[in-house]
């Protein structure tokens, strides 16, 4: 019994270390790679490896050539069951002027969904990623400065103004 114990133990100690000391930035690279395929590039970043993520700041994001947006911090935490992403002051060129603050989380407790929240020039928006229906809606909870994307958005008396889009 003793040596089963040790024997899972190590082995849970082993994953752990794992999993602290992996080297997240090469999978930055690797989302860096993949998007540089639908002509999405990241420049200018620096990325710092935390113990449960990567950390990048004043990252400028360019799009087929054209500068879009320029982002002070970018942190993006990754756990076996739970991974988040949290964007801070991202300034945009079209659309919005600026996102103060914006979170995306997933959790295996809630699988085919990616919870949004988000702060900026056009108010609060909460949102989701229903995974299975391939379906992003986005509700803007306390609008604002809505007049640069209001041709994108729909109305409901109950919703509110709101973002409805399939992929």
């Amino acid at each position: 019994m003793q040596m089963v114990k040790r024997i899972v133990g190590g082995f849970f100690l082993f994953i752990l270390l794992l999993w602290l000391l992996a080297p997240k930035q090469e999978l930055y690279y690797l989302l860096e790679k993949s998007l540089k395929k639908s002509n999405i590039v990241i420049s200018n970043e620096t990325i710092t490896d935390t113990w449960i993520g990567i950390k990048i700041d004043h990252a400028d994001i360019y799009i087929e050539g054209a500068k879009i947006a320029s982002n002070k911090e970018l942190n993006f935490i990754f756990l076996f069951l739970y991974a988040k992403l949290s964007l801070d002051d991202l300034e945009m060129v079209i659309g919005p002027k600026k996102i103060e603050h914006f979170t995306a989380t997933y959790s295996i407790l809630n699988p085919l969904k990616v919870i949004l929240k988000g702060r900026g020039s056009i108010g609060e928006i909460d949102g989701n990623i229903f995974l299975k229906e391939r379906r992003v809606e986005i509700l803007f909870s306390k609008p604002k400065n809505l007049e640069t994307i209001k041709k994108f958005l729909k109305r409901d008396a109950k919703k509110g103004w709101y973002y409805e889009k399939t992929y």
